[in-house]
């Protein structure tokens, strides 16, 4: 019997991640923009075109999933997997069946924060701290039985730059790199600063504090998403 070949669709509010899997077999990885504006039609012609470039053919396409946290535009992807790819697309979300979900409302958890979870205990086991750097940073915390207990949520590194420098008309946008020092000579230097360290400080302790109400000093801290490498050494 041969193996199936996955489509998995991760939608978020910057950008969209495609990766096509035949087995356990990564094939293809790429990345779009996440825009509303885009039909069924226009992604269609890029996913196929994206699934040829790298050498698979639509038709190889047996099930496409997708975790999105923009319910319209994961409704634009479902219609473009059930029009292009012949597809009934399944849509991740916090009940979805073995997994445990411990939040008070399991529903409003976010689908990519249920993939990180499942993920994460499934190559690392428990208890586990998730590290996921998007438009907005998250920290999952999972018991040593696979369970879900919930997280923290704040605002993404690149959110807060744009935010400040939109609603402060003296601030300028700042490149997000580790800065060396802590006293800035610059404006720039001095946001740069503030956005990187005080981000290293805040994540040091949710992880120490939450280490702490799990009861688990020892839970493995793994981390994912754009910025996860510039902040991890830290």
């Amino acid at each position: 019997m041969s193996e199936t070949t996955l489509l998995a669709l991760d939608i978020g509010n910057t950008n969209v991640v495609l990766g096509i899997f035949t087995g356990e077999e990564l094939r293809i990885r790429r990345r779009l923009a996440t825009r509303s504006g885009r039909t069924a039609d226009e992604a269609g012609v890029l996913v196929t075109m994206l699934c040829r470039d790298g050498g698979v053919e639509p038709e190889e396409i047996d099930a496409v999933a997708i975790a999105s946290v923009t319910p319209k535009i994961g409704a634009v992807y479902g219609e473009m997997a059930q029009t292009y790819l012949g597809c009934e697309p399944y849509f991740i979300h916090g009940e979805i069946p073995g997994f445990i979900n411990k939040y008070r409302n399991p529903s409003a958890v976010g689908a990519d924060r249920v993939c990180d979870a499942v993920a994460g205990y499934r190559k690392y086991g428990g208890p586990l701290l998730i590290l996921d750097f998007g438009t907005a940073v998250t920290l999952d915390v999972i018991d040593h039985d696979g369970a879900y207990l919930g997280g923290v949520i704040l605002p993404g590194l690149e959110t807060s730059s744009e935010t400040l420098h939109r609603v402060a008309a003296l601030l300028p946008s700042v490149r997000l790199s580790m800065p060396e020092r802590t006293i800035g000579k610059t404006t720039e230097e001095s946001i740069r600063i503030g956005l990187m360290k005080g981000a290293v400080h805040a994540i040091r302790g949710l992880i120490a504090e939450a280490r702490a109400e799990l009861g688990a000093p020892e839970a493995v801290v793994i981390a994912t998403g754009g910025l996860a490498p510039v902040l991890l050494p830290h």
